[in-house]
């Protein structure tokens, strides 16, 4: 697989800075129902920060039938993404200068923003933008970990969904995280660390491959980065009811195809794709096991 991936840390300071300079808007809270309870090391939203936000607007509710609802204006527009009703992400666009780049940005649950940033700083890590309110979320910080994934830091407002089983997630909805990192070892150490979660590795699987796991309950993954002299990144799933008829979708849209579907990995269940702007991810039909 081939990555064109060269997002920096000003690109991503930027596009959140513009996020944080926009009139005060409330933003939709991660979970429809609130819990008051926090998951730790649970990823519950997704955004995607990108110098198109009409064009992956228009490539995602092609390809997946997300609708969204606009906050903000102008260069400041923030497209919150809908998926049967229910707001799962965001779209906002990065500064001009920046050139043209995009990334999908994973939020992970924490108890302690502070605490989590000053764990990163003390594990060799980089905070690129520092702890925020914004109403309707949340507090949130942006960081890069020691191994070069960028991750947010979120403490809900109203608290987290609560962790659905792989079956029960709705179509067209995220169903996984993954972790690609330069260093398997000590990615695991530092997200272990984070959010006290346990780490187990993944039998007979032809590469090493770890579940990071809590409360009996399995959060994501971690494996070798499979893209050479590509820097860490988390990499999130959408789940499908039907991969080569979603692919099919995605190249008719525009997309690049990184990784075809192959009946050797996952049992041909899973594609990487590029979409128009740039931004990685993957779609994973979901078989039930």
């Amino acid at each position: 697989m081939k990555r064109k991936l060269n997002v920096i840390s000003t690109i991503i300071v930027s596009a959140i800075i513009l996020m944080g300079c926009t009139p005060p808007i409330t933003f939709p809270p991660v979970s429809q129902t609130a819990t008051n309870a926090h998951n730790q090391g649970q990823f519950v939203w997704h955004d995607l920060a990108t110098y198109n936000p009409i064009a992956a607007r228009d490539f995602y509710s092609e390809v997946f039938g997300w609708e969204y609802e606009t906050l903000g204006y102008g260069e400041n527009t923030y497209f919150v993404i809908k998926n049967e009703g229910t707001p799962i992400g965001g779209i906002f666009k990065l500064a001009d200068q920046y050139g043209k780049s995009a990334e999908w940005l994973s939020s992970m649950s924490v108890p302690d923003v502070n605490a989590a940033i000053k764990y990163n700083s003390s594990a060799g890590g980089k905070t690129i933008f520092k702890k925020a309110t914004f109403a309707g979320r949340g507090e949130t910080a942006l960081v890069q970990d020691p191994q070069g994934a960028f991750v947010a830091f979120l403490k809900s407002e109203s608290g987290d969904p609560q962790p659905q089983r792989a079956g029960d997630i709705k179509m067209n909805s995220w169903l996984w995280n993954e972790l690609w990192t330069t260093d398997l070892q000590a990615s695991i150490d530092y997200y272990k660390g984070l959010t006290t979660c346990e780490s187990s590795e993944v039998k007979d699987s032809k590469v090493p491959y770890f579940l990071f796991q809590k409360d009996n309950k399995t959060l994501s993954g971690a494996i070798g980065n499979p893209v050479e002299g590509a820097r860490s990144s988390w990499m999130p799933y959408i789940k499908v009811k039907d991969v080569k008829a979603t692919l099919a979708k995605a190249k008719a849209a525009g997309a690049h195809v990184m990784m075809e579907p192959d009946p050797s990995i996952r049992k041909g269940t899973v594609a990487v794709l590029m979409d128009p702007t740039g931004a990685q991810f993957t779609i994973q039909q979901w078989i039930l096991r």
